[in-house]
């Protein structure tokens, strides 16, 4: 079932009681009946016809690509469609358009971001936060979720009345690069524009307004349009924001969800969870359904409905059975990953076809792998390895539970790591997330810190290890000075490194870097 991304409204019965009498609930989609229904409505077929085996050379190698289109739905999609259906509904529960309390709060928005004041009303929404590794399919199951929604529906009369909105009911934002709350306000303003065909990006650019009046006005936008649902995507690049960019951006997602009452569904890679998990306040927001931990898959019944499922589409000249063997060649080159199995499948029938062997074999999908993938070959390797440091080294393909993965590859039981150390790469990423903070360059916060675990005993708390860490990048400063390996700190931006040191206790004191408890130093 595919729904277009606008038309008028239809106002459906509802069984739920806290959904009657909303118009905002009552012309949505019906709620999915059971997970037959949502399987097929997520999947994806592309067109296929086993004459199309017999078309020469060129056409079928334009046929491949139609496998970027494949997409069959697991467990885990379910899931999703599942949750995102209780988002959005539970969000508009308490903004119904038809009562005086929705119209009031406007008020309470624009005081939302007024200095000291993030007073909020009792909210409904819900949200959840989706990490997983790179390539995994976050991206492609959260799109082919709200493909199943409408983007804008137009109300013009409801209960006999006249009732004009243009109701949104959900956008997707990737997070800018750099992590800033203007760029992601921006980007706000041009969906909207695209959804609406409005002229908000003019009205509210950054060269008027400042980033608290951008704040204010998207938050204000989202009210007026009746916004069900904001999907952030590729969060892990709060990482990159400025000093304190980044828990400002997530204090701007927890006012969103309680005092406006939109949900939001944050998605990125685990390089996102030091940042996430910084803010409590955030990610018990994120929480609201339960994180979502979508690691590398198992070889499995799961992976084996994705490549049986997929099998069926070859264009080489003789078909070639789904076997135990293949299955397994297949996993062992993509680690689980379904975005480098479906290129792996499509490059190893290219290859068939213009080689003229015209089938697949084992040999022929190792090949593929070993020709094609090259630049992300030291990612799997590492994965395959199943050595923590090597894993470590990629943080977009770094698996979220590292004794899960340990147990599935050959050297489960060799080279275990132990409690001290999964507490030491704990440990590292907060040490590091903090010294980022204090405007000391990542590379030059990650070394330091590593130095600092290398060669003190474990246990230590994590405010010695930061300021053992800090002191180093100050020596590393002091000697680099005049070569300019590092940034230079300047007194506008109040970089530490540039402070005294009396000045330097103090701020670290006030980011709770350091404790007052005397035995921890």
């Amino acid at each position: 079932m595919m729904i277009k991304e606008e038309y008028f409204a239809d106002y459906l019965p509802q069984v739920i009681e806290d959904y009657k009498g909303n118009p905002f609930i009552e012309a949505l989609p019906p709620i999915m009946p059971s997970a037959e229904a949502a399987v097929g409505a997520l999947s994806v077929k592309p067109v296929y016809n086993e004459t199309e085996r017999e078309q020469e050379l060129y056409y079928r190698l334009h046929s491949t690509m139609r496998l970027n289109r494949y997409f069959q739905p697991l467990y885990v999609h379910l899931d999703i469609e599942q949750r995102v259906s209780r988002c959005i509904r539970q969000g508009y529960v308490s903004r119904n358009p038809i009562t005086p309390q929705y119209v009031q709060r406007f008020r309470q928005i624009e005081q939302c971001f007024e200095p000291a004041d993030y007073r909020s009303v009792r909210s409904t929404a819900i949200g959840f936060t989706m990490i997983g590794i790179s390539g995994i399919g976050k991206t492609t199951a959260i799109e082919r979720v709200m493909a199943l929604y409408p983007q804008c529906i137009i109300h013009t009369r409801y209960a006999e009345k006249p009732f004009y909105v243009n109701q949104v009911v959900w956008m997707k934002l990737e997070c800018p690069y750099d992590g800033s709350i203007k760029g992601l306000c921006l980007a706000f303003f041009s969906e909207l524009d695209r959804i609406l065909q409005t002229g908000y990006s003019k009205s509210f650019s950054a060269t008027r307004n400042t980033v608290y009046t951008m704040m204010d006005k998207m938050s204000i936008l989202a009210h007026t349009h009746g916004l069900g649902l904001l999907i952030v995507d590729e969060v892990q690049n709060l990482s990159q924001a400025k000093s304190g960019g980044s828990g400002k951006m997530l204090n701007f997602f927890v006012t969103l969800v309680n005092t406006i009452g939109v949900p939001v569904i944050l998605i990125g890679t685990p390089k996102a969870l030091p940042t996430l998990q910084s803010e409590f306040r955030q990610a018990r927001r994120g929480s609201g359904q339960g994180d979502l931990i979508w690691d590398h898959m198992k070889n499995d019944d799961s992976w084996e409905i994705i490549l049986r499922s997929m099998w069926k589409y070859q264009w080489t000249r003789y078909r070639s059975p789904f076997t135990e063997e293949m299955k397994d060649a297949i996993y062992e080159e993509t680690q689980g990953i379904i975005d480098i199995a479906v290129k792996i499948y499509g490059i190893s029938q290219i290859k068939a076809i213009y080689g003229g062997i015209e089938h697949l074999t084992v040999e022929l999908i190792r090949e593929s792998a070993a020709e094609s993938m090259k630049l992300v070959k030291p990612m799997l390797d590492a994965l395959r390895s199943g050595d923590l440091k090597k894993i470590m080294q990629y943080e977009d393909i770094r698996p979220i539970s590292i004794d899960e993965y340990l147990s599935l590859t050959a050297y489960a039981n060799q080279n275990l790591p132990t409690e001290d150390m999964i507490q030491s790469v704990s440990l590292e990423e907060q040490a590091v997330s903090k010294l980022i903070e204090m405007d000391i360059p990542a590379k030059t916060a990650r070394s330091c810190v590593k130095s600092v675990l290398t060669n003190q005993k474990a246990g230590q708390p994590l405010g010695i290890v930061i300021r053992k860490a800090f002191m180093l990048t100050l020596n590393l400063d002091s000697q680099d000075q005049q070569d300019n390996s590092l940034i230079e700190a300047t007194p506008d931006k109040k970089d530490l490194r540039s402070a005294s040191v009396a000045e330097s206790y103090t701020r670290l004191k006030e980011m709770g870097a350091l404790s007052d408890d005397k035995d921890e130093w």
